[in-house]
């Protein structure tokens, strides 16, 4: 696990093509957030090559917000998730972050047991929140 680096962004782009289809981020909101936030964006390397991302950035009010997170569909349930996730969180109690927060599509039943398993509640719903029209939980965790 690294940080990510303006190389790596053809490789986390085709993940998050891969992940999330038509509602990707475009490749220029990746550089962005890399740009903004380099230290709370990670990649997990395997055998040297990129498998997985987190993206997240603190609020100026000193909210940590998880933006987005991707495990190739090759490299998942190995921990790679639960690895970014928990470096992520440690990153953020380091800049004094309390409170995570993130949004998951309330489909997205292994997203969501993943972060509960990191103590996220659900605590409330954001209706239509997606581009499909999908409703998402709004999810947050005290660091």
């Amino acid at each position: 696990m690294r940080g990510a680096r303006s190389e790596d962004l053809g490789r986390i782009y085709e993940i998050e093509k891969l992940c999330f289809g038509k509602d990707a981020y475009d490749p220029s909101l990746l550089l962005l957030y890399l740009n903004l936030s380099p230290e709370t964006f990670l990649v997990a390397e395997r055998e040297g090559e990129v498998v997985g991302y987190v993206v997240g950035i603190v609020k100026r009010w000193g909210e940590g917000h998880v933006i987005s997170l991707a495990v190739h569909p090759q490299h998942r349930r190995k921990g790679v998730a639960t690895a970014l996730m928990k470096e992520l969180l440690k990153r953020f109690a380091g800049k004094g972050v309390r409170v995570a927060r993130l949004e998951v599509r309330v489909s997205n039943e292994a997203a969501i047991r993943l972060y509960e398993k990191l103590n996220f509640r659900k605590v409330g719903v954001i209706k239509r929140y997606y581009p499909d029209g999908e409703d998402a939980y709004l999810m947050v965790a005290r660091i």
